[in-house]
């Protein structure tokens, strides 16, 4: 069937990291598929197209050939096209990107095709894979977190991805906090009980600065009982006594 060797083509699959196999035994391997694809067809086909879908161990393949009044019929596909697909599906594999998934590959006279291969849509499945095929597919064919679609980590059973923004929301400013010590083979350590605050009292009076001195005897003013006179207190002469610094008394002729 060299139609399908020179003629037209396209596919839509994975990019990026480059498969384990190289592109032009990829492109000899599709070929190989699409022979076998129309010798199974018959004469007097308008199309075939062969719809393939895997997880893990799990394979679905189908056949489906259009015949001269326009009826697309199912036809049993060939171990060569099954296999050949499986081959395909393994050689596409790219390191942390998985391979596809689904594949759909058409062939129309005189040689003209089509294939599609999709790694992370998740196709019409005919029966759906148990976990375990999701889970066998990433043992396979590991990918990273990235590449691991949601509805394939519902299918396996695998929590929720978690976003970038997700991580940075939960976490306090200054990173998480981390648990107390706690000493080999124990509890972390009792702290003691702590009291009330003690209140100190400061060297400095109320305003921020020291506590005045009383001033000196000569700077208090006078008091009310006449001029010269000092109020008793700490540092000042008595109200009554000699007053050394009053007006001296009347004197009288003999000199007393």
């Amino acid at each position: 069937m060299g139609g399908v060797g020179t003629g037209s083509g396209g596919g839509r699959g994975v990019t990026g990291v480059e498969p384990v196999v190289a592109q032009a035994e990829l492109d000899r391997m599709t070929k190989a598929v699409g022979r076998e694809m129309v010798r199974a067809a018959g004469q007097g086909w308008t199309r075939v197209r062969a719809e393939y879908r895997s997880v893990g161990r799990h394979v679905e393949a189908d056949l489906l050939v259009t015949g001269p009044d326009g009826v697309a019929r199912p036809v049993r596909p060939p171990a060569e096209v099954v296999d050949g697909l499986a081959r395909l599906r393994a050689g596409m594999y790219r390191p942390g990107r998985g391979t596809w998934i689904g594949a759909v590959y058409e062939i129309e006279p005189p040689g003209t095709f089509a294939c599609e291969f999709d790694p992370d849509v998740e196709p019409t499945w005919r029966r759906v894979p148990p976990p375990v095929g999701f889970v066998d597919e990433l043992r396979s064919f590991p990918r990273s977190e990235e590449f691991i679609p949601d509805w394939f980590r519902a299918r396996a059973g695998m929590p929720p991805a978690i976003s970038a923004e997700t991580q940075s929301a939960g976490t306090p400013p200054h990173g998480i906090p981390l648990p107390p010590a706690t000493p080999p083979g124990g509890q972390p350590a009792a702290q003691p009980p702590q009291g009330p605050p003690v209140q100190q009292t400061p060297p400095y009076g109320p305003q921020g600065g020291r506590h005045a001195a009383p001033p000196p005897p000569w700077e208090n003013p006078a008091p009310s009982g006449g001029p010269g006179r000092h109020a008793a207190g700490p540092g000042r002469p008595p109200a009554s006594g000699p007053r050394p610094f009053g007006p001296p008394g009347p004197v009288d002729n003999n000199g007393r």
